[in-house]
Parts: structure tokens; sequence; C-alpha cells
């Protein structure tokens, strides 16, 4: 099993930071062979220029070497069938081939540009030691746009086989990445120092930035241990290096002692995370929440977030011990459900209250300790159906795609307007990649004033303006008449909501309700700082994965102050008001509250989603 430590590594996609997308680039790969067949060449040649653009294609590579098994240019393919391999995240893949090519009696070009490659392999598959070896041998082979991804394999490798030199590579890696990343490299960095004798540690300052990560940590971990050994004016010393780094990086300006303790009562503001490795788009929105809620862009961290990375359930297991071995309170994640529920067993046993981002979590495992942060598309669906018998409506239509997401969340729908003494008068059910919703909507039939359509926002779009023009107009809820045909409400999931909805859909969503969870409103005070911190810290909007994440953290931070016996009672009894719903859970642990629920309004022939008050 990999240990989290070699994990974290994944999660970073620095390729992409690298690259910036698909360009034409050098290569500093020796020229190939003249002699041979000049079939193989010249398919070579062709394969090469394609993936020079788009870094792909390494099928095409290694159909060369086996059509071509005894000519000279087979090691040129397999090295690029290697570099491929990475690319695409398919280690195994890649350490065959890149093994073979140092096997073969190739110019030395080919040996280091092989030998970075299968360093950054190994990383990734959790070898840091045979890593350092070879990513150190590869070092004068690394193109610009690789320069990135090689920091990372290098600092992640040797923070777990030489730690103490790993701080100046971190110190390196820390502008080039996201701010994202930055809060993983910050924690690594920490990590390092709270396990590197103080002498050792104190030496190496002379050689880190001066507001790097590296810096922060190191410099914080002496104040500490001056502060222990009686020793006020080096501490004092110690806390002016540290200040200024820990600001440049986030940290929160007050410095405290790191506990290792095996399964103690829970330090209040330390944290602990468990994200999916590798690229996940979910993944990478909870982080990049968890790293708002830990201050990584500004000074309003709330708590301390000890972050780890995995790539299965088993995993995720280790990596709920260890946190729990630190004295995190509480821990985030994971997100996909088997890793949830291997997580959520240990963590119960542990006594480690688990917030987990489990997206379907009536499915998932339940516990005195652990807890389930996000709503349902159920249960977003049975807000909705609430939220409009209680406001008089009972009769209602459904068009729904035909897949298992559409059945379930039309099922949880029909169920909670039954309960209310409403009524289902029509129902249609269209298949999942229909682009053309005119001849769905006429086929909606009987009296009803609303219609529940669950799918994804970008499809909502395109059903809104189908339905209005059959002659039932979607209006806001108590609107009597409309120009063009009878109004009623648009009700919708609206999953992956974003302002491009209202801006296709416009008039033929007025009045919509809508329920994805999560949609940053700039009106609304709940959400106010939230998403103008996360703007101005990631240059973007956040989504519904960045906010459940933020909450979570937010919610340990805020009802932390007990240990974790403390958290899990107050997280069972009580409330907190975050920016996806007054948070509470009911006696399975998942949420309780409605959640948020939105509305398309015109703002003076301007069109826009706000929070429904």
């Amino acid at each position: 099993m990999k240990s989290v430590t070699q994990l974290l590594a994944i999660v970073l996609l620095f390729v992409v930071v690298a690259c910036g997308g698909p360009k034409t680039r050098r290569t500093l790969v020796p020229d190939v062979p003249k002699t041979g067949d000049a079939a193989a060449r010249s398919q070579f040649i062709e394969a090469r220029s394609k993936f020079l653009k788009d870094g792909n294609n390494g099928e095409d590579f290694q159909r060369i070497a086996e059509e071509f098994p005894d000519d000279p240019i087979k090691p040129w393919a397999q090295l690029y069938a290697g570099i491929a391999a990475v690319n695409d995240r398919k280690y195994d893949v890649a350490v065959a081939a890149l093994k073979e090519v140092l096997e073969a009696d190739v110019p030395e070009g080919l040996v280091k540009r092989a030998s970075l490659f299968l360093g950054i392999a190994k990383n990734y598959q959790g070898d840091p030691r045979a890593a350092v070896g070879l990513l150190k041998k590869g070092a004068t082979a690394v193109e610009d746009t690789e320069r990135t991804e090689y920091l990372a394999a290098l600092a992640y490798a040797t923070s777990t086989v030489d730690p103490l030199s790993s701080l100046p590579l971190f110190d390196q890696l820390y502008s080039r990445v996201t701010p994202t990343e930055r809060v993983m490299i910050v924690a690594r960095c920490e990590e390092v120092a709270a396990g590197v004798e103080p002498g050792a540690l104190k030496k190496l300052l002379d050689d880190l930035a001066d507001k790097g990560p590296a810096m922060a940590a190191a410099a914080s971990r002496l104040a500490i241990a001056a502060d222990q050994a009686g020793n006020s004016g080096e501490a004092q010393r110690m806390r002016e290096l540290a200040g200024p780094a820990r600001q440049a990086v986030g940290l929160p300006k007050t410095i405290r002692a790191s506990v290792a303790a095996s399964g103690g009562p829970g330090q209040a503001g330390l944290v602990g995370a468990v994200m999916p490795s590798g690229k996940n788009k979910a993944g990478e929105g909870a982080t990049a929440g968890l790293g708002l809620a830990a201050g990584a862009a500004d000074a309003g961290g709330v708590v301390a977030i000890e972050l780890r990375a995995v790539v299965d359930p088993s995993g995720a297991v280790a990596a709920v011990e260890e946190l729990a071995k630190h004295n995190v309170v509480a821990i985030v994640g994971p997100i996909d459900g088997a890793s949830v529920d291997a997580a959520g067993g240990r963590a119960e046993g542990l006594g480690v209250p688990l917030l987990s981002l489990a997206s379907r979590p009536e499915e998932r495992t339940t516990g005195r300790f652990v807890f389930h942060m996000r709503h349902s598309a159920e249960a977003r669906a049975r807000s909705l159906a609430k939220k409009l018998l209680s406001a008089g409506i009972k009769s209602f239509a459904i068009m729904a795609p035909d897949d298992k997401y559409g059945s379930s969340v039309t099922a949880a729908f029909a169920d909670e307007i039954s309960k209310g003494g409403g009524s289902v008068t029509s129902k249609v059910i269209y298949p999942p990649a229909t682009k053309s919703f005119v001849s769905f909507a006429g086929k909606l039939s009987g009296s009803f004033e609303a219609l529940f359509v669950p799918d994804e926002a970008d499809k909502l779009a395109l059903i809104a303006p189908a339905v209005s023009a059959s002659g039932r107009v979607p209006k806001p809820l108590g609107t009597k008449r409309a120009a063009g045909g009878r109004p009623i409400v648009l009700l919708s999931t609206a999953e992956g909501l974003t302002g491009t909805f209202v801006a296709n859909a416009e008039r033929h969503a007025e009045g919509a309700i809508l329920a994805p969870g999560y949609y940053p409103d700039d009106k609304d005070a709940a959400q106010k700082a939230f998403l103008d911190r996360f703007l101005a810290a990631f240059g973007r909007a956040p989504g519904v994965n960045e906010a459940y994440a933020y909450d979570a953290a937010q919610l340990a931070a805020a009802a932390g102050t007990g240990g974790r016996a403390g958290l899990a009672a107050t997280l069972a009894g009580g409330s907190l008001s975050g920016v996806t719903g007054t948070i509470k859970f009911d006696a399975e642990h998942r949420r309780a509250d409605p959640g948020v629920l939105y509305t398309v309004v015109d703002e003076s022939g301007v069109f826009a989603i706000r929070a429904l008050k």
C-alpha cells in the first residue's frame, strides 16, 4: 500500500499547470538514428509530430515498437510511448516502456529523458526512493514545459527520502502552481519541519526563501522549540522570521505547536482532509474550498488543514489512521462512495468525526462519528416539492431523462408530492442525449401548476424555451396570467448551475425555482464573504464542491473546541449557518435542513439567479 505522504503528490496536476494546454514544443531527445527501416523512421517522425502538439497518441509509438522490434528506432518509440503514458496517468504502462529504454544500448540523452519520466512515474506509483535517483539522473533533460511537474515529483519524493532537503524544493515549486496546490505544499512543509531535528532545521534557514512556505514552517517550528527550551530571545527572533513568511502563504499569525498524539482527543482548529488523487474535478473543487477555509490565499483562515490525497478505499483508511495520529479534531471527505464507506468505518472505530462529501449520502455508511455534508439530488427534489406544497400548489407535471438519475430523483419528488396531498398529472420521459425538446414538451397533458425537471442546468436551458412554446409559460410563483399561454412554475435540481443557464434561458425560465445545492449569488448576504474571498483567491466563482467543503471546514472549526467527542455531539444536535444552508443533521447524520433554493428573477430587464428567501 502506498503511504499517504507519497500519495499526496498525485493530486497535483502539474502537467496542465505547466503546459497551459496543447501546443508545439521543442524536445531534448537525441536525433533519431538514420539507419534502419525507412518506413519505421517515417512512421515515428509522423507520430512524433503529432505528439509534440498534444502530448498524447502513445498507442502509435507502442505500435511502432511492436512492428519493428529489431529496428534502431524502437527505443525512441518506447521513450515517447512512456512519456505519453505519464501524460495520460497510465503509470504501469509508462514504467514498462521506459524500463526497456534504459535496458537498451542508447545515447546518453535518451537515457536521461527515460530516467526523468520513469522517475515521475515512480513518484506517482508511491516509490519515492527510486523516483529521487531517477529524477536526479534526468535533471539536465527537463524541458521548460516540464519544469513544474519535475519539481513537484522531486519535492514530494525527496520529502519522504530526505525530508530536510525537500524544503528548498518546495520553495521553488510554490510560485509555479495554483492556489489550491499551494495549500498542499504549505501543509507538507509543516509536516516536514515538524519531523526534523531543530538543530538541522536551523542550519537550513539561510537556504530558504524569506517569504516561502519552507521558511514559514521552519521558523515556526524553531520558535516553538525555543519556547519549549525556555529561550525567549531566540523564540522571538524566529517569530520575526516566521511572521512575513506565514502572512505570504496565508497561514494564521498565531504559531501553534503540532500534536502528533496517537488517538488523542482532537486539537481544536486542526482538521484533516481526505481527497481523491489525480485529475478529479470534484476533488479539485473541494480542495479549493478547504484552502480558503485554511486561509491559503488571505488572512481569513479559521483552521489548519492536514490534507491527504488517496487513490482507493485502502488509501482512504490509511489516511484516516495517520490523520488521527496527528490529533485532528475532524476529517473532511472523502468524496467517492467506496472510499467514504471505508474511511467512515475506520473513523468510527477511532472516534474521529468524519464529514463526508459523498453526493449520494443515502447510500453511504452511518455511525456516531460519521456525518454527510451534501444534500443528495433526491433530498433537493424533496425540498422543491415541500416548497411548492407549502405555497398551495397541488398539481404537478414531470419531464425527466430516461436514466438512473432521472428515475431516482423523480421517484423522490413524486413521493414527497404524494405525502403532501398533491398529484402528478403528467409525466414525460426523454432519452438522456436529447438536444431538442419541442416534441417532448408537446406531450405534456392535463392541468398542472408546476413542472419538475430533474436534470443538468444546461439541459434545462434547452427545455425551458420548448415548454414555453408549448403554451406552458414559466413564471414566478403566484402569477395569474402570462402572455402566450398558462403560467406554471418551473422546478429543477439544475445540476452544475452557472450563470450560463440564465443567459441562455432568459425569460423562458423566469420564476424558476432551482435546487443545485449551491450557486454563487453575489447579492446574498449569507454568501457574500465566502464569494468575495474565493473570487479574490482563485479568480473564478466557487461551485457546489467548493461550497460544501468550505462549510465542512467551517463547521469543524466552529464546533470543534470540545474535542472529537464534543464535536460529534454538537453536530448531532446543533445547527450552524453555512453557505449551503443552515446546517443540521438528522438521526442518520445526513442533512436535515432543506438547503438553499434559488430563483430566476427579472432585475430591470436583466435576468439573474438569486437565493430564494
